[in-house]
């Protein structure tokens, strides 16, 4: 016996127990079944999905028909009231304790901050549009079962949303769309925006950062465009023409070319594939000082004594310092390295190559006028947790090691092997 619309689908789902059993067609069964478990289990249905069974239920009026079922009747009644939908679609600018509302930890620190809020009922193809967003856990939240998702208010969130979701007819914030054009105007004209060097000119940055890089390695030219790329994390330089940057890295070592080319700021330089002079040689050619090379605490004295010859040809005692001693109970020979090969001049502007251990920073290389440019690791190990944070700040970190360190392989930053 069927009353109404939900009666017809559920028969004909098998939900109820029916006279025969019903046949669907293949293409309607997923969906028509879905409804029909919503039905049964007491959710209504809404306007949409209403109207959206009537029509495919016509399909199947003549077996219902064959029951003497009055069909015509029942799937114009509804067991319940259609259930409301809220269809908003909009993507708006909202406060941070707007957004998070009561869900989320309060922290102060973030009153400032704005984020993107897209509002839209159940659509998988939307959803899937959501999905191609860059999420973690800093810029993005969505509480389960809601229809809002909040992305962090900055340059590239609010150009992958608009660009998503323009043309899917959402109500969108002025400033967010004036926000898109200006980044869309930005990415069609990179040359007009984006710091690089283009034609050996250094392009879309002040004045004094200009005057800076120049003071420290030199007019761009094809010579010296190599150190450039090698530098543009610190320089925040993005862009160079591929045909003047080839030719110059091309100049280089082979090593040498995997140092520039690297995509991280930590890199791992095998021990058995590349000897400390060739190792050297690339920190050389690409005028890497002045060098912090970390020794390890046990047992220094064979890599101080590896890489003080590999350089000594190149740079003079009095500019190299070793900030640390041993016991002369014990450790002898190290402190008479030192002493014997002057490797105890005074730490200052002109300082090229700075020998510490893992164990801690001294206070003299914090205030001093040297500024190493690279860190230089013996070996791989782990190293003083402030001393860690202190070397951070350096946009090239190398190991020198046949393979990373436990400790070091679970860094949050990135070893790339060369």
């Amino acid at each position: 016996m069927i009353l109404n619309l939900e009666d017809c689908l559920e028969h004909l789902a098998g939900l109820r127990e029916s006279p025969v059993k019903f046949t669907i067609e293949k293409t309607d069964a997923t969906i028509m079944n879905s409804i029909a478990r919503q039905c049964f289990k007491g959710v209504a249905l809404t306007d949409r999905q209403s109207a959206l069974m009537y029509e495919k239920l016509q399909t199947y009026r003549e077996q219902f028909m064959n029951l003497d079922w009055d069909f015509d009747y029942a799937v114009n009644q509804l067991r319940q009231p259609l259930r409301s939908i809220d269809r908003s679609k909009y993507i708006k600018l909202v406060s941070h304790s707007e957004a998070i509302g009561t869900e989320h930890v309060y922290e102060a620190y973030k009153d400032k901050w704005k984020w993107i809020k897209i509002r839209f009922p159940f659509s998988k193809k939307l959803i899937c549009k959501v999905d191609t967003i860059d999420k973690n856990h800093s810029n993005y939240f969505h509480s389960k079962g809601s229809h809002e998702h909040y992305f962090l208010y900055n340059e590239k969130n609010t150009f992958e949303i608009i660009e998503n979701f323009k043309n899917n007819e959402f109500e969108i914030d002025q400033e967010l769309i004036d926000m898109h054009s200006l980044l869309d105007e930005m990415n069609s004209n990179k040359c007009n925006y984006v710091p690089g060097i283009y034609d050996l000119e250094l392009k879309n940055l002040s004045n004094r950062a200009v005057s800076f890089m120049i003071s420290d390695v030199g007019a761009p030219c094809i010579d010296n465009l190599a150190l450039y790329k090698d530098r543009q994390q610190k320089y925040g330089l993005h862009y160079f023409d591929k045909s003047d940057l080839d030719n110059s890295i091309n100049r280089l070592s082979h090593l040498g070319q995997k140092i520039v080319n690297r995509n991280s700021r930590t890199v791992l330089v095998n021990s058995e594939k590349y000897t400390i002079h060739n190792l050297t040689e690339s920190i050389l050619q690409l005028d890497r000082f002045p060098l912090l090379v970390v020794l390890p605490e046990a047992e220094p004295l064979n890599d101080l004594v590896t890489v003080h010859e590999s350089l000594c040809g190149f740079i003079d005692p009095s500019e190299c310092t070793v900030m640390f001693r041993l016991s002369n109970s014990s450790d002898s020979n190290f402190n008479d390295y030192i002493k014997n090969n002057n490797l105890n001049s005074k730490l200052d502007k002109n300082t090229k190559v700075v020998y510490i251990n893992t164990n801690k920073i001294p206070k003299p290389l914090i205030t001093s006028e040297c500024i190493p440019s690279t860190v230089l690791f013996t070996q791989s190990l782990r190293v003083n947790p402030k001393l860690d944070q202190y070397l951070k700040q350096f946009d090239l970190a190398i190991h020198y090691d046949n393979n990373v360190s436990q400790f070091a392989r679970f860094q949050k930053d990135r070893i790339q092997e060369l």
